[in-house]
C-alpha cells in the first residue's frame, strides 16, 4: 500500500471509528450528551474556529475564492432543491432543503483534511467553516422560521467568533500569543468532541423516512457537485484550496440541521434521516475522494 494510500486510510479509520465508538456507547447507555452539546457549541467550536483563522497563513485571494465558492455550493443547493421539491409538490417541506444546502463544515472534514492536508489545509477548511457556519445562522435560520425568528442568528456564539477572527484578520491585528493559548487549547478539544456528539447523533437515528431522505440524500450530492463545478469554472481555485473545496462540495449533511429544525418545530424526522443515509454514503465516498486527489 503506498503512504499516501495508507494516510487516506489510517485518516478515515480514525473519524469514522471515533464516530462508531460513540455510536456504539449511545446505543448501550443512552447518556444525556444535552450539556456536552452546548459546551461545544458554545466554548470548544467558537473556539477552534477563532484560533485557526487567526493562525492561518492564507493569501487575501485564497479567503474571497472559498468564501465565494462556499456560498455557489450553498446557493446550489437551496436553488436545485427548491426547484425539484416544488416539482413533486413537497414545496411545503422546506426543512429538506437545510441537509441539502448544508454540509457537515466541521465534525468530518476537520479531521480528515488535518491529516490528509496537514494544518495548511485545515485553515482552507476553517474558511469553508466559517462562511457555512454564517449562512447557516442566518439564511437557514430564516429558511425554517420564515423571518420570524432572526434573532436566533445572533445568539450563535460561533457567528460572533467567526466574526471578530475575520477583523482582527482583515486588519492585521494579533492578539497576544500567551492569550491565544486559551483558544488554541479549547479549540483541540472541539473536534472529538464534536465526532463523539456525531456519533452519538446517528444512535438516535431511525430511516424511517426512507424515500424522503433518499431523495434529499440524492439531491444533497448532484447540487454539491453541479455548485463545484460552477466555482471550479468560475473561480479557477488551485492547489491545495482547490482540493479543499472539492471536498467540502461532496459532504454530507451537518447534525446541526437537525437540532434547529427541532427548534423552528418542523418535521426533524426526514432531516435525520437524510443525514444517516448521507453520512453512511460518505463512508465509501469520502475515502475514494481522498485517495484520487492524493
Amino acid at each position: 500500500m503506498s503512504e499516501n494510500l495508507l494516510t487516506v486510510v489510517a485518516s478515515v479509520v480514525e473519524v469514522f471509528g471515533l464516530i462508531a465508538v460513540a455510536w456504539i456507547y449511545a446505543r448501550r447507555l443512552r447518556p444525556d450528551l444535552t450539556g456536552t452539546l452546548r459546551l461545544g457549541m458554545n466554548i470548544f467550536v467558537p473556539c477552534l474556529a477563532f484560533s485557526s483563522i487567526l493562525d492561518s497563513r492564507i493569501e487575501g485571494r485564497e479567503f474571497a475564492i472559498a468564501g465565494a465558492a462556499t456560498l455557489i455550493q450553498i446557493g446550489s443547493g437551496l436553488l436545485i432543491g427548491s426547484i425539484f421539491l416544488r416539482l413533486i409538490g413537497w414545496k411545503d417541506r422546506r426543512e429538506l432543503l437545510m441537509p441539502i444546502a448544508f454540509v457537515n463544515s466541521a465534525n468530518l472534514p476537520f479531521p480528515l483534511l488535518l491529516a490528509n492536508f496537514g494544518t495548511e489545509g485545515l485553515s482552507r477548511g476553517v474558511l469553508c467553516y466559517t462562511v457555512t457556519n454564517l449562512a447557516l445562522f442566518s439564511v437557514g435560520i430564516f429558511l425554517l422560521h420564515g423571518g420570524a425568528r432572526m434573532r436566533e442568528a445572533i445568539r450563535e456564539p460561533a457567528l460572533w467568533a467567526t466574526v471578530l477572527a475575520g477583523i482582527l484578520k482583515a486588519l492585521h491585528l494579533e492578539p497576544p500569543e500567551m492569550a491565544m493559548r486559551v483558544p488554541r487549547l479549547a479549540g483541540m478539544a472541539a473536534v472529538p468532541i464534536m465526532l463523539f456528539l456525531f456519533g452519538d447523533a446517528l444512535a438516535r437515528t431511525r430511516l424511517t423516512s426512507l424515500r424522503e431522505a433518499a431523495f434529499a440524500t440524492a439531491l444533497r450530492y448532484a447540487s454539491g457537485a453541479g455548485g463545484l463545478v460552477v466555482a471550479l469554472w468560475l473561480l479557477r481555485p488551485e492547489g491545495l484550496l482547490r482540493k479543499v473545496l472539492i471536498l467540502y462540495a461532496l459532504l454530507p449533511p451537518a447534525v446541526i440541521n437537525v437540532v434547529l429544525t427541532q427548534k423552528a418545530g418542523r418535521n426533524a424526522e426526514i432531516v435525520a434521516s437524510t443525514i444517516l443515509l448521507a453520512t453512511l454514503l460518505s463512508v465509501l465516498l469520502l475515502p475514494a475522494l481522498l485517495a484520487a486527489m492524493r
